[in-house]
């Protein structure tokens, strides 16, 4: 296993969540989700690929790299490792914005609590409906994964195309779940929100993967050479 590969993972899952706290907590809308949230979410997916995707994959959250063991593309030896690295960049990402978080003026800025995901909340949906919508997507995201990188398809492009899906799916997630899509970036931002963000923290790390898994398996039938 490779020690630089397993930093890639936690230097870009620590941008991605870096850049949408950011973006959440101290835009010019603060929590309103929406486009700039969205925007954020995937061009700085796409920009980390290209920095650090030569050394790791640029799975950059454990949906994705569970999913692409089902499909065949990535070792299960090397899960684990990459599911607590991509965790533990996410949560120093959320950590360092509860740090600036503490001086910001009064009204300057949303806490991390307000963009945490959630369900049967005010702002959110009912749990059912979490579920599905969170599976859904991940299970669109594993394809698109597994087939922009399949042979045939150009080199080069695969970062482009999963960041303008991550940007749509944060769109249509977020009034329903405050979109999650990624396991670690609900962890960073349950760990320093509330006890109903921490209890229903296990939602966002299960529906994700099973819909990733399930995207993988099918993934891995219909581009099967």
């Amino acid at each position: 296993m490779s020690f630089k590969a397993l930093t890639a993972e936690s230097i870009g899952t620590f941008a991605y969540v870096a850049v949408l706290c950011g973006t959440l907590l101290l835009g010019p809308a603060p929590v309103s989700g929406g486009l700039p949230a969205a925007l954020a979410a995937g061009l700085t997916f796409t920009a980390m690929c290209f920095a650090l995707g030569g050394v790791s994959g640029c799975h950059f959250n454990p949906a994705i790299t569970l999913g692409l063991v089902a499909a065949g593309r990535f070792e299960t030896r090397l899960a684990v490792p990459y599911v607590i690295a991509q965790t533990i960049g996410a949560s120093i990402a959320a950590a360092g914005f509860w740090l600036i978080l503490l001086t910001a003026p009064d009204g300057a800025a949303s806490q991390l609590s307000a963009a945490a995901n959630r369900f049967d909340a005010g702002g959110t949906f009912p749990f059912a409906a979490v579920m599905a919508a969170e599976a859904l997507a991940a299970a669109m995201l594993l394809m698109l994964f597994v087939g922009a990188t399949t042979s045939g398809v150009p080199a080069g492009f695969a970062p482009i195309g999963i960041g303008f899906l991550i940007t749509a799916l944060h769109l249509v997630l977020w009034p329903i779940s405050h979109a999650a899509l990624n396991p670690a970036r609900a962890t960073a931002f349950a760990l320093f929100s509330d006890l109903q963000a921490l209890l229903q923290l296990w939602v966002f790390w299960v529906a994700p993967i099973l819909g990733a898994v399930a995207g993988g398996l099918f993934a891995r039938w219909i581009n099967e050479e």
